[in-house]
């Protein structure tokens, strides 16, 4: 199975995923779905990309990319690590580490940038959910 091939099945379900939001969101009262409906619209928008993406046609001598398990691994892996962080530790403290070891590993980022990035997104994920929107995000040992 080729990367191509996984990103065009993935595309398409979450492409789903992102339509049934949407058409939820709308029929939601008031103001409350206007969120859910614009982030699913903006996913929708990113699946279509990645399934046009997967079409465009490539020359006879160009193989299909193959699945990095490597780096699909160490993904995963990082995402797990971020899940069971966030209920123990705390959102604040597993996003940047999540941030940090993915750019650092997968994007091959020097420490430097990746770090400034993870505080970066952290802050704007906390002045945006937790400050503005009033979202209660798990907090772990730090309430305790």
């Amino acid at each position: 199975m080729t990367l191509d091939t996984i990103d065009r099945g993935v595309a398409m379900l979450v492409g789903i995923l992102c339509a049934a939001v949407v058409v939820v969101g709308l029929g939601m009262r008031g103001d409350a779905g206007l969120f859910p409906a614009i982030a699913a619209t903006l996913g929708l928008l990113a699946c279509m990309g990645i399934g046009l993406d997967t079409l465009r046609s490539r020359s006879p001598d160009e193989l299909p990319p193959s699945l990095p398990w490597h780096r699909f691994t160490i993904w995963c892996l990082c995402i797990l690590g971020l899940l069971g962080l966030m209920v123990t530790v705390g959102t604040f403290v597993a996003l940047p580490l999540f941030l940090l070891a993915s750019l650092r590993w997968l994007g091959h980022l020097r420490w430097a940038a990746a770090l400034v990035i993870a505080i970066a997104f952290s802050v704007l994920i906390y002045v945006v959910f937790a400050h503005l929107l009033a979202v209660p995000l798990p907090a772990g040992w730090l309430t305790d």
